[in-house]
């Protein structure tokens, strides 16, 4: 039994996932070590995605799996997951799929693809130095009275102490490492004639949003 085979016994209870298990091309068996060993890094990545495609709220039907845009989108994360080493990333990417077929999420297969493509485009720790922030523009709404950016002052020194903190990242090297996030769509950087401001603060985006709508589990 080659290794699809294999993983698909433990999906007999969940035949929509077992039937996506037949879809993933080129497993076969290994000639040398180097072979194995990369077998084995495509079978763990393959298995945390599945078992968390398996935990989705939403169903996933004998129609829907055989509909072309569903196995589009299928091919498309797969391939992002293989290619993911960080195991919270790879759930990420099977969450974003479980949730593209949920009615209340009311996404398309455009809209699927450009987040896909963010979301491969980021890596985790830049995501997490996004939901830190994202995390106090909550707690901390901007007040009628207050410009942006003296909301964003209110936090943004604890923002700063947290993300350094919990990334392990050089103070001074904070500020160009947000920046460099500007590519994703996902963070932008305040602008504007603010009297003695240096132009290194900045806010999460409506995309950062909808991106946490189809990847945020309930826990």
């Amino acid at each position: 039994m080659n290794v699809v085979s294999k993983m698909s016994v433990s999906y007999n209870d969940n035949p929509y996932i077992k039937s996506l298990l037949q879809l993933v091309p080129g497993w076969g068996s290994a000639d040398t070590l180097l072979q194995k060993r990369a077998e084995e890094i495509k079978t763990e990545r393959m298995n945390t995605f599945f078992n968390e495609l398996a935990k989705g709220q939403h169903e996933l039907t004998d129609e829907l799996i055989k509909s072309e845009d569903f196995l589009h989108c299928f091919f498309s994360t797969m391939k992002a997951a293989l290619n993911t080493r960080h195991r919270e990333k790879i759930r990420m990417l099977a969450r974003l799929l479980n949730s593209s077929v949920s009615p209340s999420i009311n996404s398309n297969t455009d809209e699927y693809e450009e987040l896909l493509a963010v979301l491969e485009a980021i890596s985790l720790r830049e995501f997490n130095a996004l939901y830190i922030l994202f995390q106090f523009e909550q707690s901390s709404p901007q007040q009628e009275k207050e410009n942006t950016l003296q909301s964003i002052m209110k936090y943004w020194e604890e923002f700063k102490s947290n993300v350094i903190r919990d990334l392990k990242m050089p103070e001074n090297s904070l500020a160009a490492f947000m920046a460099k996030i500007e590519r994703t769509g996902l963070y932008l950087r305040l602008t504007g004639g603010f009297y003695d401001y240096k132009g290194d603060l900045g806010q999460t985006t409506p995309l950062f949003k909808r991106l946490l709508e189809f990847i945020e589990t309930k826990s």
